[in-house]
């Protein structure tokens, strides 16, 4: 899991950068709680998971008409997302303070609260509307 999410944390392709911030952020952990850092991660990806994404597909013979049907997610694919939910959050040019962000997020996300839980919830209501679709899934 620490590969994946140093993957998704790189910065312009410079590695060393990531593994830095994930190892700062996993000492901050530490002197926050003394607690296992593996448990806490897995119940906040396990939080922010999505079942359900919506894809778009535009009509061959309509020209600006889009359809969007929801689709269930694959269990590779559930992961991936779900570092990119995190790390399209905390991503930003400030170094220093990134691995703060990345512990608050989930810190959050254990606590079912956040943004990212909010963001669940609204993909979830916007596939629950287009269900009538859901038999679309050829691909």
């Amino acid at each position: 899991m620490n590969k994946k999410i140093i993957n998704q944390l790189l910065l312009k392709g410079k590695r060393t950068t990531s593994e830095k911030i994930w190892l700062k952020s996993i000492k901050f952990f530490y002197k926050l709680f003394n607690k296992n850092h593996k448990e806490f991660i897995n119940r906040a990806l396990i939080n922010v998971t999505p079942l359900l994404k919506v894809k778009q597909l535009k009509q061959k013979n309509k020209r600006s008409q889009l359809k969007e049907f929801p689709y269930i997610v694959n269990n590779a694919n559930r992961i991936s997302s779900t570092l990119k939910f995190f790390l399209t959050k905390t991503n930003n040019k400030d170094e220093k303070k990134m691995h703060k962000k990345l512990i608050n997020e989930l810190l959050l996300a254990t606590k079912n609260t956040g943004t990212n839980i909010s963001k669940k919830k609204s993909l979830y209501e916007y596939a629950f509307v287009k269900k009538k679709y859901f038999y679309y899934r050829w691909f």
